[in-house]
């Protein structure tokens, strides 16, 4: 694990880890998870990057045939190990009764129940492996679906998933957030205009907060390539 870079005195930092899960930057005590609207982790072994999100019809039951074709191509699927989401869901990293009591369904469908809407994010207790890990809590944040090309409801609800994560975060008194590249994982945004959000989220929530608040951001990602466009976003958008 190797610190790649710092901004905003120390408040924004990028690192490079193998796991933002298992292998946090030191002083992490709450973790960004980037999951889907219904809370319910993953239930998959392997499911399509950039949607949509699979439910039983499309994967697991039916023969090849019957899937939509984009659901075919393995260069188009994110396996468990590889997410944020599935790495907590393999460590049984929140309670799903916690999830049940604190986040009642607020839309959707029988087949598909809305817990959290795309852009919010929700505060949750640690528990099993990252119990004594994020002892502040792992905060769930829905990011949007990459549209195809950068739109402006895509940029402003990437950036609400930024802000309401860490404003989350900040209020359970968490002093250092760690979070991977939000909407680059399943969600499918190219890691370019998803690095571009990043640091214009971080670098707005750090002016917003003010140097009363001592919340640090630390960025998690696990490759040279994906580090290099973060540091040059945030490069772009530093205010020091």
């Amino acid at each position: 694990m190797i610190q790649v870079s710092r901004f905003a005195a120390g408040r924004i930092q990028l690192w490079i880890t193998p796991c933002a899960v298992t292998m946090p930057p030191p002083g992490s005590d709450s973790l960004a998870v980037p999951t889907n609207e219904r809370l319910c982790g993953t239930q998959f072994s392997h499911f399509p990057v950039g949607g949509p999100t699979p439910v039983q019809e499309y994967i697991g039951r039916h023969p090849k045939e019957r899937v939509p074709e984009q659901l075919q191509e393995a260069s188009w699927m994110l396996y468990q190990c590889e997410s944020i989401d599935g790495v907590v869901t393999e460590l049984g990293g929140i309670d799903r009764s916690d999830i049940d009591e604190r986040a009642p369904v607020v839309g959707g469908d029988e087949q598909y129940p809305v817990r959290c809407r795309v852009g919010d994010s929700l505060l949750f207790s640690s528990s099993g492996g990252l119990e004594k890990v994020f002892e502040k809590g792992l905060v769930l944040t829905v990011p949007p679906f990459w549209p195809g090309t950068s739109s402006a409801e895509w940029r402003r609800l990437l950036r609400s998933s930024y802000l309401n994560t860490f404003s989350v975060a900040k209020s359970a008194g968490s002093l250092a957030i760690t979070t991977p590249l939000l909407g680059s994982g399943a969600r499918g945004t190219p890691t370019e205009q998803a690095a571009e959000i990043a640091a214009e989220a971080s670098v707005a929530f750090v002016k917003s907060a003010g140097e009363q608040s001592e919340m640090s951001i630390l960025f998690a990602v696990q490759d040279d390539d994906v580090g290099e466009a973060l540091d040059k976003a945030l490069h772009r958008h530093d205010m020091t």
